[in-house]
């Protein structure tokens, strides 16, 4: 008993001697806050990476000599020599850029062994310069490039829709700085609401999220503004045949500012084809406008603030017939960060988010009118505790408001009006748990509670890395997620009529839910990134909207209910530094579902089908290659497998005892048959031309550059006979074809 006594007073002794080291890691250009940098302590398998808001903090640390390193992907290595004694150490970091080779000069470094602290699988990041890698069919599209990783398929040439691992976009949880986006796309799917000149870096959740995060069954797209300048004002901006942009920022008082605009110059176009058309009117434009300050009150508290708008409208006019759209998003947010220990980090959020979409058709008989509006008001606080070397602890709660109205129905008369309101309030907490050198898990638990319908669901995670050697690591996750909100897609013959609308869990319809299996290994391939999993996904409560219901107003009566699966194998082999840098991704999986009078059988039962955005195969190699000192040439290939659908096998009709007759189509099983692949190469260079105080580049790029003719749909048109024995003859939707473009940015 005196041995063990003594014992414990040594341990005390030490730990009381044990220091924390801690601060913000920081651009040295313009001081932006740099999220997901690695940093730890050199041979001693001690650190983490930053979190989003660019804050570190290696608790516990004995007295002793250490390297401190810090490293992130386009920057330089930072190493400091620090000496712990006892007292807590707060040391803030910046790093510079890597140098560039230049043309005749090659400048090598040692290479830095970098350790890896990320525990989440199913995990990729991407910084702004990786976003405008892949050519795209009008401009860098943070959203287009996303599409190329492995397990993200999209329907179409027009359609920015994530399908991850065989999820909707719906089950996407979709964040702008913490706050909820509902729409995500411009211009019918052409373009995203994210212009790349703004976003800091992005990160893709592909499945098995830790607990911070829920209300969404499939991913998490968790988008990061940049805070602005903090050294000089700069303005970045382009000019593309169908869209322009601008984003201004500079120093403000104790932080910085931003604003970045975007709007579509199409009104020439519109003119010509007005005429064309001989249309009374037709007219289409979007905008983008997007401010935020960041301001450091001191190294414990910042505050943020920031606000997007933007919005579609769409307007057409032909003799008696025409119709007007308007959709769009509203987003606010006000972020508080504080420092209440070096080993104690909050975030605390007040979040704003709305959507609207409207429609009004008219004729010479009929007026009508839709309208789908959906608010989002919630608070949220995220701690992080760094218990210390083996523990570091997240908990976090979020208090969210939803309301959504639905209308429609003639100007005078409303047919349907659906108003739903609903609070939805969610606790987490997880850790992050070092069992040693080589071992290293994740538990986390979220609750939650949505007072519409009285649901409670409680969500346990569970992810795990195991290395094996210094370059090879073992990881796993498994989860069970939960989703109180549906969007209904609305289509015929696969393509999206009108707007899409949101609907609320309620007494009539119940959440969803999923749990997510994972397995996987990364390692180093010859210098390359190599990154492979399989999956596993259970659904419960899947849902397709109901045609055959037409008079109900319960949200229930106008969902088909069912459940699903999706499995799989992505793998992803990456280059992220030297002239030549890209990634080749690869998917093969499955993803199919049985809902309730879908694809019956002989005797009535419901049988399983393939959903529309299954694909069995896909392939992405996106390549960026700087061959001189101011030039790149940028290129993407793209492979996929036709995605299914219903095929119809004849037509008919039947006269009825009125006189009249009844047409109608015989199809044949539910996506049962495939489109041809889906096959498409993109070629992009650019030329960078610097003046004294601005810099500007200019880029020429081909979509679809062998001119594929890539299928969207197939349609029947309605000119066969059935007296004269004249079929119906099938008709090709394509897809983009080639398609060259240009434009330039510029840098001041």
């Amino acid at each position: 008993m005196k041995h063990l006594l003594i014992l414990l007073l040594l341990a005390l002794a030490v730990r009381a001697q044990a220091a924390d080291i801690s601060g913000f890691v920081r651009d040295t250009a313009d001081g932006e806050s740099l999220p997901f940098a690695s940093v730890y302590l050199k041979d001693q398998n001690w650190g983490g990476i930053t979190n989003e808001s660019g804050y570190y903090a290696i608790a516990g640390v004995p007295p002793g000599r250490y390297i401190l390193v810090v490293s992130m992907i386009g920057y330089a290595v930072y190493r400091e020599e620090l000496v712990v004694v006892g007292e807590d150490i707060l040391r803030d970091i910046r790093l510079g850029e890597e140098a560039i080779e230049v043309e005749g000069t090659v400048i090598e470094a040692d290479r830095e062994e970098v350790e890896s602290f990320d525990i989440s699988p199913s995990r990729t990041i991407l910084q702004m310069r990786e976003l405008k890698t892949a050519p795209a069919a009008i401009e860098a599209d943070p959203i287009r490039t996303i599409q190329t990783l492995p397990g993200v398929a999209t329907l179409s040439d027009f359609s920015v829709g994530l399908y991850v691992r065989g999820g909707t976009p719906d089950q996407n949880l979709i964040l702008l700085d913490g706050t909820d986006v509902y729409n995500a796309s411009h211009m019918f799917g052409l373009f995203s609401t994210f212009p790349a000149d703004a976003a800091k870096s992005t990160e893709l959740l592909r499945g098995g999220y830790p607990a911070k995060y829920g209300g969404r069954l499939s991913s998490v797209l968790n988008v990061i503004t940049n805070e602005g300048n903090k050294q000089e004002v700069e303005v970045d901006g382009g000019l593309s045949l169908l869209a322009s942009r601008i984003t201004v920022q500079g120093p403000a008082l104790k932080g910085s500012w931003l604003v970045s605009a975007r709007r579509t110059h199409l009104d020439p176009l519109m003119a010509v084809a007005r005429g064309a058309l001989e249309a009374k009117a037709l007219g289409y434009n979007f905008y983008d406008l997007q401010g935020k300050t960041h301001q450091i009150l001191s190294h414990s508290d910042q505050l943020t603030v920031a606000a997007y708008t933007g919005q579609d409208n769409l307007l057409y006019r032909f003799d008696e017939l025409g119709f007007d759209l308007e959709w769009g998003n509203r987003t606010v947010s006000s972020k508080w960060t504080h420092v209440f220990d070096s080993n104690l980090f909050g975030n605390f959020l007040v979040t704003g988010s709305h959507f609207k979409a409207e429609t009004n058709f008219d004729s010479e008989d009929v007026e009508l009118l839709e309208q789908n509006r959906l608010t989002d008001v919630s608070f949220k606080g995220d701690l992080n505790y760094f218990a210390g070397k083996n523990h570091a602890v997240e908990l976090g709660f979020n208090i969210k408001r939803q309301s959504i109205d639905y209308e429609f129905g003639e100007k005078d008369r409303i047919w349907f009006d659906i108003n739903v309101e609903a609070l939805h309030n969610s606790f987490y907490v997880q850790d992050t748990w070092s069992l040693g050198p080589l071992l290293s898990l994740q538990p986390g638990l979220r609750f939650n509670h949505f007072d519409n319908g009285g649901y409670t669901g409680v969500s346990p995670r569970l992810a795990a890395r195991y290395q094996l050697t210094d370059a090879t690591a073992l990881k796993g996750a498994v989860g069970r997620y939960h989703q109180y909100i549906f969007r209904l897609a609305r289509e015929f013959q696969g393509i999206s009529l009108l707007s899409n609308v949101w609907a609320l869990a309620d007494s009539t319809a119940e959440p969803s839910s999923s749990i997510h299996y994972i397995a996987g290994f990364e390692t180093k391939v010859l210098g390359l990134d190599l990154d492979a999993e399989t999956y596993f996904k259970d659904y419960e409560g899947l849902y397709e909207i109901n045609y055959d219901e037409q008079d109900s107003n319960k949200i229930g009566d106008i969902l088909r209910r069912g459940d699903g699966r999706a499995y799989g194998f992505d793998l992803l082999l990456r280059k992220r530094a030297g002239k030549q840098t890209g990634w080749l991704s690869f998917s093969t999986g499955v993803s199919e579902r049985k809902i309730d009078n879908l694809n019956l059988d002989a005797e009535g039962n419901e049988r399983l089908f393939k959903s529309k955005f299954d694909r069995s195969l896909s392939i992405n190699l996106v390549h960026s290659w700087r061959f001189r000192e101011k030039w790149t040439l940028n290129s993407r290939g793209a492979y996929a497998s036709g995605q299914p659908y219903t095929q119809i096998l004849g037509r008919g009709e039947i006269s009825l005892p009125s006189g009249n007759t009844w047409t109608f189509n015989e199809q044949g099983d539910l996506n049962a048959v495939r489109l041809p692949s889906y096959q498409r190469v993109d070629i992009s260079i650019q030329r960078v031309f610097a003046f004294r105080t601005w810099e500007m580049r200019v880029y020429l790029q081909i979509v679809n550059a062998l001119n594929r003719k890539n299928i969207f749909n197939y349609f029947w048109d309605l000119q066969g006979d059935p007296e004269d024995r004249k079929p119906n003859k099938r008709r090709d939707i394509p897809m983009l074809p080639i398609l060259p473009s240009f434009g330039f940015d510029f840098n001041f």
